[in-house]
C-alpha cells in the first residue's frame, strides 16, 4: 500500500507536470496543438505505463484521451481486454504529447520533437515508478532508447523481456490499422500481449 501522503504528492506533482505541458511551446509545428497530459492518461498508482508515438488527429488529439475515439484506440481497448485489464489499471502516454501533422494528416513525431518531449517521460517514469514499460510502435521505444541510452530495434526485440535499472522494458508494434493490416495482425498482437509480464505474474 503506498502511503496516502506519497499518494497526494505524486498528485501534486504531476497536476504541475499537467500545466507544464499545457503551455510547452518548444516545436514550432506543434505549439498550436494541446498536449495530451492529464489524468486521462490513467493510474499513478500502476505498475505498468504504456507509452506509444503520439495523439492522432481522430483520437486523443480531438479526445484528449490517449487511443480512444479512433480505430488504433479501439484496437487497444480489444487488446487489453484480452489480458484482463482496463483502463483504471494503468497509465498511458507518447513519445510526443502533442498531435503532429502534414497536410491536415497524422505524420510520424520529428527526432527533435520527440527528445523536447523526454523531460516529460522522464519524469512520469520518476513519479510513478512502473515495473514494466510497454512500448507500442518504434518511435515510443525510440523514446526509452534516449532516456535509457539502448538502441534496441523493434523487429529485433518485439514482446521480449528487457532488463533495465528500474524497470522490465516491453517492446511491442503499435495497434494501429496500418500495422494490424501489414505488419502485425491484431490476432498475433493479442499473443503478444498475453506475454506481458505484469499481466501473468498480477495472475489477471
Amino acid at each position: 500500500m503506498v502511503p496516502i501522503t506519497s499518494e497526494l504528492t505524486t498528485q501534486k506533482a504531476f497536476k504541475r507536470l499537467e500545466r507544464q505541458a499545457s503551455s510547452c511551446r518548444i516545436c514550432p509545428a506543434l505549439a498550436d496543438q494541446p498536449a495530451v497530459l492529464s489524468s486521462a492518461n490513467g493510474n499513478l498508482n500502476t505498475k505498468i505505463v504504456f507509452v506509444a508515438e503520439a495523439p492522432g488527429r481522430f483520437g486523443a488529439g480531438r479526445t484528449g484521451v490517449p487511443f480512444h475515439g479512433d480505430k488504433s484506440g479501439d484496437n487497444f481497448e480489444t487488446l487489453l481486454k484480452h489480458i484482463g485489464l482496463t483502463r483504471s489499471d494503468i497509465f498511458i502516454t507518447n513519445a510526443a504529447l502533442c498531435n503532429p501533422l502534414a497536410n491536415g494528416n497524422n505524420r510520424r513525431p520529428k527526432l527533435s520533437e520527440v527528445k523536447n518531449c523526454l523531460p516529460f517521460l522522464k519524469t512520469i517514469l520518476d513519479l510513478i515508478r512502473p515495473e514494466i514499460v510497454v512500448t507500442l510502435g518504434s518511435v515510443g521505444l525510440q523514446a526509452l532508447n534516449l532516456l535509457l541510452g539502448t538502441k534496441y530495434q523493434l523487429k529485433n526485440k518485439v514482446a521480449q523481456r528487457l532488463s533495465t535499472p528500474n524497470f522490465i522494458l516491453f517492446p511491442l508494434y503499435h495497434p494501429s490499422p496500418r500495422v494490424t493490416n501489414w505488419m502485425r495482425p491484431l490476432i498475433q498482437q493479442k499473443k503478444d500481449f498475453k506475454k506481458i509480464p505484469w499481466s501473468t505474474s498480477s495472475g489477471k
